[in-house]
């Protein structure tokens, strides 16, 4: 093996310096099989000297010596255990690609091999990937010859030029992230959900890494712009998924991604976001259909309560009282542990009624709203919203001047439509 290194290091790292006199056909060809045989046999170690040789004082002979060496620099570093040695076959084995590319020209395979070779063996090397990155963008130019395989590695490629040999623009950045996330797209969206979903958070990482964390955002736009595209289910997953990680908040991006998503995968929790959306652009009507739909969708009896008083806070805004409680009584219905918090909303209801109800001509009757809040919070536990109430009920002077004394049966109408029992108070 020193006498390999030797070889290689001076055959390879030099750049072959060519010997003065053209060998005969006879000693070439006598390479080729000796070559060729212990590639056959799979002794890849001794085939190098022959293969050297070949390089060395005839290149030009023939481009399956490339091919062999390829293969014979490549089997043979994957069995050497010294660091050292195995750097020098692989530099080797880059060599060996340039020169065919000189001498016969590269097919697209063996530029994807090459390339490959820089991701896969020369990442962190600073030289090398100044190498690999044009030759990746050679191979993107015709986006459907590149190989399964550096679809990914063109990004890793991208985010190691960018820390290793030169800052890249936000602009390339994404525009390389495109070419390969498009690509990704079209081979496996509809043919293997698995490998399009493993390959797609691949090329995702290294575009969130590659990007500074004030670009995350101009990423996920790009991503965005491919929402009508066949894999638009994905994409508004991951549009969500990328928005709560990065801290972008809410945009019509995200907006899109989570209303897709509601139609395609509809779940109790979507619906709630787009209610909760909806509800803080005040459009309630928006918000309705969704809190509906979110119940419509929840199983567990709990949670649907607690959408039940959501909704009943969206009917509130909306000034449908009706509606407000009766959605807080199936709160009620659907979970007996929310009852509290339902009849402290009825109460607050109640106690902001006196306007929408009050005729004006029989202040016993209009201030009635006070004693049906006042019962309501009492159902509810609620001392603070009793004691609100207690302050407004009608004082003992009103109830006398109409004939009426505690404990009288008083009945609620306006849109309460309810009865209870006259309490009063000392007037102040």
């Amino acid at each position: 093996m020193r006498v390999l290194t030797f070889l290689l290091l001076t055959v390879f790292t030099v750049g072959l310096t060519y010997a003065q006199d053209t060998p005969s056909k006879h000693a070439i060809n006598e390479k080729l099989v000796l070559a060729g045989d212990n590639m056959h046999f799979g002794y890849y170690e001794k085939a190098l000297p022959s293969i050297h040789w070949l390089l060395q004082n005839a290149p030009k002979a023939s481009s399956s010596v490339y091919s062999m060496a390829f293969k014979a620099l490549e089997e043979t570093a994957g069995k050497v255990e010294d660091t050292t040695k195995k750097n020098v076959l692989l530099d080797s084995l880059i060599i060996a690609f340039r020169l065919k590319e000189k001498h016969f020209g590269l097919t697209d395979i063996e530029k994807n091999k090459l390339a490959f070779r820089y991701f896969d063996y020369f990442l962190n090397n600073k030289e090398k990937v100044a190498e690999a990155y044009p030759l990746f963008h050679e191979l993107f130019e015709s986006p459907d010859e590149v190989i399964n395989n550096n679809l990914v590695a063109f990004m890793y490629i991208t985010n190691k030029y960018h820390e290793l040999v030169k800052p890249l623009s936000t602009a390339e950045i994404l525009a390389n992230y495109e070419l390969a996330s498009r690509q990704i797209a079209s081979r496996y969206f509809s043919k293997n959900l698995k490998l399009y979903e493993t390959y797609s958070k691949y090329a995702d990482d290294q575009v969130f890494k590659t990007l500074n964390v004030n670009e995350h955002c101009q990423a996920i736009k790009q991503i965005a712009t491919h929402m009508t595209a066949p894999d638009s289910v994905y994409l508004a997953k991951k549009i969500v998924s990328l928005t709560l990680d990065s801290k972008c908040g809410k945009s019509e991006h995200y907006l899109k991604a989570l209303n897709i998503l509601s139609r395609s995968e509809p779940s109790p929790g979507l619906h709630k976001i787009l209610a909760q959306y909806a509800a803080a652009e005040g459009n309630y009507a928006l918000a309705t259909t969704h809190y509906v739909k979110a119940i419509e969708l929840e199983p567990v009896a709990d949670k649907r309560a607690a959408i039940y008083l959501s909704l009943a806070e969206i009917y509130f805004l909306n000034n449908d009282k009706t509606k407000a409680r009766a959605s807080a009584l199936e709160a009620v219905a659907a979970d007996p542990g929310q009852t509290s918090v339902a009849y402290s909303f009825i109460g607050n209801l109640y106690l902001s009624s006196y306007n929408d109800c009050a005729e004006r001509h029989d202040r016993v009757q209009d201030k009635a709203v006070y004693l049906v809040a006042y019962d309501a919070f009492e159902k509810a536990g609620d001392k603070k919203g009793m004691e609100e109430a207690a302050k407004r009920f009608p004082t003992r002077e009103e109830a006398f001047e109409n004939n009426l004394f505690d404990g009288d049966q008083i009945d609620v109408d306006c849109w309460i439509q309810l009865s209870t029992k006259l309490r009063t108070r000392v007037s102040n």
